[in-house]
């Protein structure tokens, strides 16, 4: 066997915390994630062993971290037409991703939130209401608003930890998964 070269060593090395993100995702836990993340290098090397050539390896990668989740709900006999085709290519589309699919899981969250602090986060955080109008229309101060909407957000994030494993880097949210259902009480959206 012919060792791996660097620029597939590189590239993977390179692209792993992007494909692992991607893979936390669409896997419903770690040990998967790492089972497709191997198996994805694996054919890397086959293939480039086998003498093809790897044109674009981001894109090789992805399609591959693709056909590899599509095969794991394949073996598990779950519609694959459900699994999201579109493909992250860059870091860029998968952080817009990451953010997107994180503030909808917020939404759902919040709605769990009981009345008044769903209601004021729904209009001071999502709507940017003022709190000042939003304290008129209530009836109650300026200062009732802002704990309300302090109160909301710290339920919101403690229920947040308990369902999900969130990864913080420079104060931005860098990776999300949710927890295995043996890792919480229930309760998550």
């Amino acid at each position: 066997m012919k060792p791996v070269t660097g620029s597939l060593e590189d590239g993977f090395v390179r692209l792993q915390q992007s494909l692992r993100s991607y893979l936390r995702r669409r896997l419903p836990d770690a040990a998967q994630v790492d089972d497709v993340l191997q198996d994805i290098f694996l054919k890397a090397i086959v293939s480039q062993q086998a003498g093809r050539s790897i044109e674009n390896l981001s894109g090789w990668l992805y399609a591959a971290a693709r056909t590899g989740v599509a095969d794991y709900f394949r073996h598990r006999g779950v519609a694959t037409d459900t699994l999201d085709e579109d493909l992250a290519t860059s870091a860029d589309a998968d952080g817009l991703q990451l953010h997107t699919d994180l503030s909808s899981c917020l939404r759902a969250f919040i709605d769990q939130l009981p009345p008044h602090y769903r209601d004021t986060l729904l209009a001071t955080e999502l709507e940017g209401r003022p709190l000042r109008a939003l304290a008129q229309e209530q009836g109650v101060s300026v200062s009732a608003i802002k704990s309300r909407a302090a109160r909301g957000r710290r339920m919101l994030k403690a229920r947040l930890l308990a369902c999900c494993h969130v990864e913080m880097k420079d104060g931005l949210v860098s990776d999300y998964h949710r927890r295995s259902s043996d890792d919480y009480d229930g309760g998550c959206a």
